[in-house]
């Protein structure tokens, strides 16, 4: 008898052509695809969030900016309040009460301008102080008309940066017991988008001052 003949040697390893098959180019165009889309995705993100900073950065400025107009108005006598001229040149010009002492700074610093409002594009400033309450003894003269009785100024960031009144009233003192200081701020955000704020106080015959 033969002896039983082994079956035929086999293997499982890869053939040559098989070892060097790689990504198809539909594969690689995919792989592409999703990593532009999470790459939009996060810049996206971080767009919206350096934009929300800056907004909350305007917002917090605006809000000193207003603070600081107001705290000079309240720290005032009710007759300079309404006087046309302290207001201008006392008020709305920085008149530092010692020397030497800080003074607002660039990019927008200048006399007329305030601490807080640097951050803020394309200001523009409305301040008006006007009759509130009618005067009732002695009777106020000339007669008080409230259309009319009023100081205003206007400073706009993109022109002069000056106050350049709108308005004037020359009895506010004497025709009113109460007169209403409204302060007005819009600006340009960093988005583009128009922003606006204001803050509003009474003042009344408490000090009538020199």
């Amino acid at each position: 008898m033969h002896p039983a003949t082994p079956p035929p040697f086999t293997t499982d390893r890869e053939s040559p052509r098989s070892r060097q098959a790689g990504f198809t180019l539909a594969e690689v165009a995919i792989s592409i695809a999703v990593t532009a889309f999470f790459a939009a995705a996060v810049f996206a993100t971080n767009s919206r969030l350096l934009s929300s900073l800056k907004n909350q950065k305007e917002t917090t400025a605006v809000s000193m900016m207003l603070q600081e107009r107001m705290e000079q108005f309240r720290s005032t006598s009710y007759s300079n309040v309404a006087d046309k001229n302290y207001v201008l040149n006392n008020i709305l010009t920085f008149n530092p009460a010692a020397s030497p002492a800080p003074s607002p700074t660039p990019p927008s610093g200048g006399k007329y301008t305030t601490y807080s409002e640097p951050p803020l594009g394309s200001l523009k400033e409305t301040v008006t102080v006007s009759g509130y309450v009618v005067a009732v003894s002695p009777s106020p003269a000339p007669s008080p008309s409230p259309a009319q009785d009023y100081n205003q100024w206007t400073r706009d960031m993109s022109g002069d940066g000056k106050p350049h009144e709108q308005n004037h009233d020359d009895n506010l003192a004497t025709q009113y017991d109460l007169i209403k200081v409204d302060i007005q701020v819009s600006w340009t955000s960093s988005n583009g988008r128009t922003r606006n704020r204001e803050l509003s106080a009474v003042f009344g015959k408490g000090n009538i001052g020199p």
